[in-house]
This record gives C-alpha cells, structure tokens and sequence, in this order.
C-alpha cells in the first residue's frame, strides 16, 4: 500500500550554524514540510577574538520547533526521531549537569595562537598532521582546550566535558556526554587512523582526556529525549537523537559526495570543498586537511576557505544601495569571460587551504582606466572559483596519485550554497573547474545530509548510498558544462592568481600590510579612548 504525504514518518533536523540555527521537517524522499530559522550574533572582543554565547543555540532550537509546533502541528505528530548537526570546532567547557561555564571560543576565534605554536614545538606539524590529519591552527579545537588550561585554569579544573556545538545541543537534548568521529576529527585530538582520542598527544599537550566526551561513529544514536527536554522543546519525550555531527560532512552526503570521483563544493560566507576518500589521503605540503567521513569507517580530503560568498556580500553593500544581488548579477553578466583580465583575490580574513596564510589580504588586480564596473563584479566570481579550483586541483592530484582500489579522478562537482542560485556563477564555476557542475534545488544540503543520515540511522535505508538515491535533490536541469574555448586562458590566469599570493609572501608584503593595519587600529583606539575620558 502507498504511503501518502500526509502520513509519512518525518525527521526533525536541528542545524546549528554560525550565525543562525535551523530546523527542518524532513520525509524520506528529501522533501521539507515545514522550517523555521533563528539568527543570532556571536561576540567580537576584538578582530581575531570570537565567542558565542551557547545559550543563544539553545533558544533558537527552542523557538524554531515552537514554530512548527504552531505551523506544522499535524507534521510535528509524525516526527520519529531528531538529527543534530553543526558548525565544528567551537568548544565550550560545561559541568556535569551540561550547564556552560563560559562562553564558547569560536572556531573563527585566533587568540590561541600561542598554544598553536607550543603544540609545534612540542608535537611537530608532521606527527599532528599524521595523526589527526589537521594542519597546526587555532581554528582547530585543542589550541582553544589549552587556552583555557593556561588563562581560564578555574574554569578548566571545573569542567567536566569539552563540547562541540553539535554535543552541546546532544547533551541538552539526552542529557549524554556524547560526540561523532566527524565532529572528533576536527579537535586535533582525534587520531583519524584508528578513530579513538589520541592519548599520546593529550599526555604531551597536558590535556585530560576524561574532559572529553566519548566518540561514537557518525549516526549513532546517542539517547532519547529526556522529560525535562521534551518539555523545554516541545518535543515528544524518548525520541531516538541521531549523531550526525559536522555540517561540511553532512553537506556531503546531502550532495552525493560519498563515492570516489564526486566531490562536493559549498559556497556561502565561505567555500568548502570535500572529496570521499576510502584510506587516510594526506597532502605532503599539509595544503589540505583529512577529517572522518559520515559515512563511518571512511574519510574526506577537505579544503577550506574563509571568505567568498562573503566578499561578494561586501561588493553589493558596497556598490549596491538598496541591497539587492539582482543588480549585481545583472552587472556581472555584462562582463565577458576572464572580467577584462581583472583578478580578484578573495582573502579578507587571511587565508585558510591552500596557503594557511593569517595575513593574507583582499587584492583586485590589474585595474586600468577601461576597467568597467561590470568586470569588477564578474572578477569577484571568477576569483572565487579561481581558489576553490586551487584545492580542486590538489585533491584531484592526490587522489591520482593513489594507487590503491577505490580511488578516481574528480568527475564531477556537485554545489549548493546562496550563490548557487545564480545560474552564471554555476557555469564559471564550470568553465573555470573544467568540470561537470551540478547544482543542489536548495541551499540546505547540510540540513538533508543530516536527514539521510536519520533515516539510515532507523532503518529506512539500508545505507547512506541507497538514502541519497532516494532522498536527493541534484538539479540536472541547470547542469552546466564546461566552455573548452576558456580552458587555457582560464588556465594561465589561475596561474597568475596563484602566483600573485605567493609573490607578495615571500616578499614579506602581506606581513607589513598587517602591521600597518594593526598600529591603525591601536592608534585608533587610543585616540577613542582619550576621547572618552575628557567626556
């Protein structure tokens, strides 16, 4: 007998994301019967200095599923089981009843970087990067634990877990101390070869592993809702809670990006790329990371980079009155292929895969007074593409170089993320790939990658290959391919993007242009604070 719509088990998919948590109702063909989005704002001490308060992820769970629950009664009936999912690397110390005791440090936080440097000295970046597959960086959580450890030592000795944002909203769902290998693969702590905490290198940073919560395989289920949470969410109680842990991973499966020669590329803030890998692959120059799979028992090669989408957010504010990315994108297709030469670097927060360069800065290059407006606008997409490409290239390098079974050249990139909608910068993407670009129908491939993973996780599915096949939302109509008359142009100027980074590096450049911006920035808030006191 057919199963209709309305009757349909569905799943409830909380996604916590750095500046906003979701929820979404999800049935097992991919489709969404009802969401609900909350933002909130993270806290800026001061330019690399981020926390968040973990209150605020708590609420807007809270609000979102009140939402529903007033919107979507009858869906809300049929949910069977909740899936969590979100941003990684954040920590938060919590006592044993889960309660925070400080604000968490963000992932986007740099204030560790003295503890990044003393993990060096004491570890090396080869024998990290062998073990845990991640570069030596602040972004990473082991850095933020060991901060608190050396400024915070009250709050360290007190607490009785470190928690990722995906375990803090588990614990307050269960009430159990509990996290995935995805999650886990992004703390530094994790050893990646044999998925367990790495002892040898929590005994040599001096961290105590009782501190950290146990790691399960990504869609274990880590409880049920407990009484006391189903009343403060408005959920049933003794719903199964399935661990679906990182958003990049989740995104993946969302994608289809879960067997070799499909990689998956998200663009929005900033751009993610992940390609499935059967075997620890790892970079020799350490250009790109290796994290846990959600599909367990595998991995990815993952490349990230901080501002893209955002940049091309900072273009519209600021050539665009009323806000609107209609007219900017109605100017970027004004400009032909290669924007007039004009290139664009977009490293507004320095600069993560494949450089791992914190000073690095926003450059358009190449200006002449025949530069329209138009190429300034199509050269902020192409230098987007232009640095995914960049570690689409590395990957696709190392996955050749494999020899063993079950590893293929890049095939084809499946994409999402709010530039996505943007049929033009889908087929830069593929001129410049030299690819085959799918496009997602919408932006929420974190969000559905979480439901496939639910769905397997109850047994709907036999695995996460057979989930995606049903549950998949790729475009094919909006497929694009790429434009071989580019191909070498685009080719030559990649090259020069490149080298442009690399140039202003190893000339000290970049580093100069920091310390400029840094004596502005005391100066100007001295001057500030003068000012105040003769008020």
């Amino acid at each position: 007998m057919a199963i209709h719509a309305q009757s349909k088990p569905l799943v409830l998919v909380l996604d916590i994301g750095t500046t906003g948590g979701r929820v979404f109702l999800f049935d097992s063909t991919g489709e969404i019967h009802g969401t609900a989005y909350r933002e909130y704002t993270s806290i800026y001490h001061a330019a690399n200095v981020t926390d968040h308060d973990p209150s605020t992820w708590i609420e807007a769970i809270r609000e979102g599923i009140a939402e529903l629950n007033g919107s979507e009664p009858e869906a809300m009936a049929r949910v069977e089981a909740v899936s969590v999912t979100s941003q990684r690397a954040t920590i938060v110390p919590v006592d044993a009843g889960g309660a925070a005791l400080s604000t968490a440090v963000s992932w986007q936080d740099k204030r560790s970087v003295r503890e990044a440097k003393e993990i060096e000295e004491r570890i090396g970046a080869a024998d990290i990067y062998s073990r845990t597959g991640l570069k030596i960086d602040p972004y990473f959580s082991l850095p933020k634990i060991m901060w608190f450890r050396n400024y915070k030592p009250d709050i360290y000795a007190r607490a009785s877990c470190f928690l990722t944002v995906h375990d803090f909203v588990v614990h307050a769902l269960t009430g159990q101390f509990k996290t995935d290998w995805t999650q886990a693969s992004r703390t530094m702590l994790f050893n990646i070869n044999e998925f367990e905490w790495d002892r040898e290198i929590a005994a040599r940073m001096n961290i105590d592993l009782n501190k950290m919560p146990a790691a399960y395989p990504t869609g274990s289920i880590a409880g049920n809702v407990t009484n006391k949470a189903a009343a403060r969410f408005g959920i049933r109680e003794g719903l199964p809670v399935v661990m679906a842990g990182g958003d990049q991973q989740c995104a993946a499966v969302g994608l289809g990006a879960i067997r070799p020669g499909i990689v998956k590329v998200t663009t929005g803030t900033g751009s993610f790329v992940v390609a499935p890998i059967r075997h620890p692959v790892k970079s020799a120059e350490q250009k790109v990371v290796c994290s846990a799979s959600a599909v367990p028992g595998d991995w990815v090669i993952e490349a990230g980079i901080f501002t893209t989408g955002s940049t091309y957010r900072w273009l519209r504010d600021f050539l665009v009155s009323d806000g609107s990315y209609d007219l900017l994108n109605e100017e970027a297709g004004k400009s032909a292929p290669g924007a007039g030469g004009i290139l664009h670097i977009p490293h507004y927060a320095g600069s993560a895969a494949p450089y791992w360069n914190p000073n690095a800065s926003g450059i358009l290059f190449n200006l002449s007074l025949g530069t329209k407006k138009s190429d300034v606008v199509r050269a902020y997409l192409e230098g987007i593409c232009f640095e995914v490409n960049k570690n689409l290239n590395i990957i696709d390098g190392l996955l050749a170089g494999e020899k063993e079974p079950g590893h293929v050249k890049i095939t084809a990139v499946h994409v999402s993320g709010g530039l996505v909608r943007f049929d033009l910068f889908n087929q830069i993407q593929a001129d410049i790939y030299g690819l085959v670009v799918i496009p997602n129908k919408n932006e929420q491939a974190t969000a559905l990658g979480a439901a496939m993973i639910a769905f397997t996780s109850l047994g709907t599915f036999k695995d996460l290959h057979d989930a995606h096949e049903a549950m998949n939302q790729l475009d094919m109509r909006r497929m694009k391919t790429s434009d071989r008359s580019m191909r070498e142009i685009y080719r030559e100027m990649n090259g020069l993007h490149d080298a442009i980074h690399e140039a202003l590096r190893k000339e000290g450049i970049y580093d100069r242009a920091r310390n400029i911006v840094n004596q502005l920035s005391m100066r100007n808030a001295n001057e500030a604070f003068e000012e105040q006191t003769l008020k």
